[in-house]
C-alpha cells in the first residue's frame, strides 16, 4: 500500500508536537493520496499557490468529457453560536470541453454561457446542496462543521465538538511549502462563547436523560 495514503505513527506524532506549538501542517502528498483513493470517475490534480491550491482535473458530465481547473482558499472557522462555519473561496475558475462533446453542458461552456467568474452561484443554482453548504454565492461557499451528518445526528458529540473548538480552533488556513497549514488559536469566539459551550456540552447528557424520547433514534 502505498505510504503516503494515511498518516503514519511519525507523522502523527509530528502532527501532536506542532499542535502544541500553535499549528499544524498536513502534507499535500496525504491529500492526494486520499484524493486518489476516493476519485473514481473524476481525475483530480493538486498543486500550491500560496496561501491557497490549484485543483485541476477531468470528469463525465452529461455525456461530455470536461476539463476543469479553480484556484480555491479557505479562511479559519468562525465561531457563531452552535455553528462553526468555514469559507471557501472558488477563483480562476476554468471550463473546456472538446469540440464534438455532445450534450447541453458541453455546448454551453464552448458558448461561454457559463459564468465562471461566479462559481459558488452558479453551483447553488445548478445542484441540490448538502444541509452543511449553508451559502453559496458569487466566488464564495460556506460549509457549516457542525451539520456534518455524522456530527448534526449525535447531540452529544455535537455539544463536544462544540465546547471543544470554543477554547481551541483554526483560525487560519494556508498553503505553504507543499503543505497546508493550520494555524490554531485560544477562545475563538471570546470567553462568553466558550463558557456557553462548555454549559451547553455539561448539560446535554441531563437532558437526555430527563427527555429520553428527544434521543436521536
Amino acid at each position: 500500500m502505498n505510504e503516503t495514503k494515511r498518516l503514519n505513527p511519525g507523522q502523527a506524532l509530528r502532527l501532536l508536537r506542532q499542535g502544541l506549538g500553535g499549528r499544524i501542517s498536513i502534507p499535500l502528498s496525504v491529500i492526494r493520496g486520499r484524493l486518489a483513493e476516493m476519485s473514481e470517475k473524476v481525475a483530480l490534480e493538486i498543486e500550491p499557490v500560496s496561501p491557497g491550491l490549484r485543483v485541476q482535473g477531468e470528469a463525465h458530465a452529461l455525456g461530455a468529457p470536461i476539463s476543469f481547473a479553480a484556484r480555491i482558499d479557505a479562511d479559519g472557522v468562525h465561531i457563531e453560536g452552535e455553528r462553526r462555519t468555514i469559507r471557501i473561496r472558488l477563483s480562476e475558475v476554468e471550463l473546456s470541453t472538446s469540440e464534438d462533446a455532445p450534450g447541453p453542458l458541453a455546448d454551453a461552456i464552448r458558448n461561454g454561457m457559463i459564468d465562471t467568474n461566479n462559481p459558488a452561484t452558479l453551483i447553488g443554482n445548478m445542484i441540490s446542496l448538502p444541509d452543511m453548504i449553508v451559502e453559496a454565492k458569487g466566488q464564495d461557499i460556506v460549509l457549516d462543521l457542525m451539520r456534518v451528518p455524522a456530527i448534526q445526528r449525535d447531540e452529544m458529540l455535537r455539544a463536544a465538538i462544540a465546547a471543544a473548538t470554543s477554547y481551541l480552533c483554526v483560525k487560519g488556513i494556508r498553503v505553504c511549502d507543499d503543505a497546508i497549514e493550520l494555524r490554531l488559536g485560544l477562545l475563538p469566539g471570546g470567553p462568553k462563547e466558550a463558557a456557553l459551550s462548555t454549559a451547553r456540552a455539561a448539560l446535554t447528557p441531563a437532558v437526555r436523560f430527563l427527555w429520553p424520547e428527544g434521543r436521536g433514534r
